[in-house]
């Protein structure tokens, strides 16, 4: 009898209308909320896929004319600078060999003999190479030379050189196999090594030899005049889609990173800035929702407030009388969460089949994350309209006996 007598003013309307906005709001949030549950593997440094390299190549912009060397070198305060970043796990400098390279096939080689080039040798630390390309190494007196190459060269040679020139084409696992010879000079010296291919890299555009051998053989064959700057680096970051990344560089007009590192950053922000996107227009369709909740309550118990002030009189607690109210808001909202669990659940099926080229996990995980947030966001709004009823109801005077 109390609920009936409670509920003969709500209005219907009303009901309806604060059932259709809330849907349409909780529908977005969740579903936009599942959507970065489900992509968060493409966005997290320890996944192979998309963002799967940890590593940023940095160098100066070469502008039209350089005039000055110099300008394409970094300063200490440049390198400190790029420390202090927050994405930034390591900093290292590439060491550029100070002397001639020369490679050509011996009378063993794939390659006929005499076929040479000059070259270039650069070295990175070892601890950023070492446990994925082996064997790699270099221990004093040795006379053969662990060289890993990128794999782009090789498929110049296949497609390009090799087949103009008659010559027989390479796998990488026979270049592997392959032994030539090495000869540096410098510093009034010319030695005969013996290079192997030790490795291919899709992520560095250079010829890297360990770096005990670049710091023995820049010593020896190196110029000893001549000032060692650094022009090229390698930074190891934290999260290679971290959106700090393509921010901070943006800002740098003449800093150049290899572009593909760049572009994860910026994927990475876009798909960010999407999600918050949506988030927000599923938060401005709620909020008016739960304004017009707000409203209804405020009107109801406007227009039930004589009814109220004689049940205070006759004996019912407040908390008593906010009870029917309260129930009611509870039921619709967990109506209003249900019905948007089920849109959201509509959408991951849409997009996941989309989103499958990516060789993303299972679906069911990231939906438990949903619903957890959706039972949460529904208590949220619960415990709004319910502390918005007791104080509403708090605030009824008591008609005077008699």
């Amino acid at each position: 009898m109390l609920r009936k007598l409670l509920n003969k003013n709500i209005s219907i309307p009303q009901l309806l209308g604060y059932l259709f906005a809330a849907c349409a709001g909780m529908a977005i949030i969740f579903s936009a909320f599942c959507f970065l549950m489900d992509i968060r593997p493409l966005l997290s440094s320890d996944r192979t896929g998309l963002f799967k390299s940890e590593f940023i190549v940095l160098n100066k912009r070469v502008p039209v004319f350089a005039k000055n060397v110099a300008n394409l070198v970094f300063s200490d305060a440049e390198i400190a600078e790029l420390k202090e970043q927050n994405f930034v796990h390591s900093l290292s400098a590439f060491t550029p060999a100070r002397y001639s390279v020369q490679l050509y096939a011996d009378r063993n080689s794939l390659i006929p003999y005499g076929y040479g080039t000059e070259a270039f040798f650069e070295s990175v630390p070892d601890r950023l190479l070492g446990g994925t390309y082996t064997p790699w190494g270099w221990e004093l007196n040795s006379r053969l030379i662990p060289i890993i190459i990128p794999r782009d060269y090789l498929t110049l040679y296949n497609f390009g050189f090799a087949e103009s020139q008659g010559l027989p084409l390479v796998s990488e696992a026979v270049v592997q196999q392959v032994k030539f010879n090495v000869l540096l000079g410098g510093n009034g010296r010319l030695e005969e090594f013996s290079g192997c291919i030790a490795g291919f890299s899709d992520e560095l555009n250079t010829i890297l030899v360990p770096e005990t051998f670049m710091q023995w053989a820049n010593s020896r064959f190196g110029d000893s005049r001549q000032q060692h700057s650094v022009s090229r680096l390698i930074i190891e970051v934290n999260n290679p889609s971290d959106p700090q990344i393509a921010t901070f560089f943006a800002s740098k007009e003449n800093y150049e990173i290899n572009s593909n590192k760049g572009e994860q950053g910026k994927l990475s922000y876009f798909l960010t800035l999407l999600i918050l996107a949506v988030l927000t227009v599923g938060v401005l369709i709620m909020l008016p929702a739960i304004g017009l909740m707000l409203l209804s309550i405020n009107l109801l118990v406007y227009k039930n407030q004589k009814t109220l002030g004689n049940l205070i009189l006759l004996g019912y607690t407040r908390n008593h009388l906010a009870g029917p109210y309260c129930l009611l808001v509870l039921l619709l909202n967990v109506l209003v969460g249900s019905i948007s669990l089920v849109v959201a659940y509509m959408a991951q099926g849409w997009y996941m089949v989309r989103l499958a080229v990516f060789d993303l996990p299972e679906a069911v995980t990231s939906f438990g994350w949903t619903l957890l947030f959706a039972l949460l966001f529904v208590l949220l709004t619960s415990a709004l309209d319910i502390l918005w009823i007791h104080r509403k109801i708090r605030r009824i005077p008591i008609p005077a006996k008699g």
